[in-house]
């Protein structure tokens, strides 16, 4: 049996059996044996044949082109252009909300304890919003290219794939939106960079 399937296999068994109520309820009057193939059997056999008959490799290697298409393709956040050009300061501190020790015991930060991550690190590279899917934020994205100074860049919408060819530089794409969350970022493009102990977002008009 292939570690694919018997992670399915696994997976079903687990599942009827955390379902099921353990109760005893005795003996009532005479039993005989079952007669029905035990169910894990009957599962087992049943995969076995799809296996067999290449039914399981087809839904392995659909699930697997999903992905791939997902990943070369993902959905768009839906972020709007910048029309009116905004910027900001994001404090990325954040409360400890337990005691935060080391290997040997020693707490260095204890619990509530306002802690900024810029106290200990460096943003040496400005994290660049855009919709690759714009054409006139890819020109804007272009320009920004250009000018001095290292940059991370991360994709609303448009396919990372398409655009690492095109810029000849690694792309990213903020799954879910939660990078846009974070720093409130409403449309884009945007750009986030070190202010100090703060972060400076500004959307830009492209």
């Amino acid at each position: 049996m292939s570690a694919g399937l018997r992670r399915i296999v696994c997976w079903a068994v687990l599942t009827v059996c955390c379902s099921a109520q353990a109760e005893d309820l005795g003996q009532v009057g005479r039993s005989w044996p079952v007669a029905e193939r035990d169910m894990a059997e009957a599962l087992i056999a049943r995969l076995r044949e799809k296996e067999r008959s290449g039914e399981l490799a087809k839904l392995h290697e659909g699930m697997r082109e999903r992905a791939q298409a997902t990943a070369r393709a993902p959905r768009s956040l839906g972020l709007p252009r910048v029309v009116k050009p905004r910027r900001f300061l994001f404090d990325p501190s954040v409360t400890v909300p337990y005691d935060l020790s080391d290997a040997e015991g020693r707490v260095f930060h204890k619990a509530g304890t306002s802690v900024n991550p810029l106290d200990h690190m460096t943003l040496t590279k400005r994290i660049v919003f855009v919709d690759a899917a714009d054409s006139m934020q890819l020109d804007w994205l272009r320009k920004q290219l250009a000018a001095p100074g290292a940059m991370k860049l991360v994709l609303t919408g448009g396919s990372p794939e398409t655009v690492s060819k095109q810029l000849h530089r690694p792309a990213w794409f903020d799954q879910d939106g939660s990078l846009v969350k974070t720093f409130g970022i409403k449309a884009v493009p945007a750009v986030v960079s070190q202010d100090g102990r703060l972060l400076r977002v500004v959307e830009e008009r492209p």
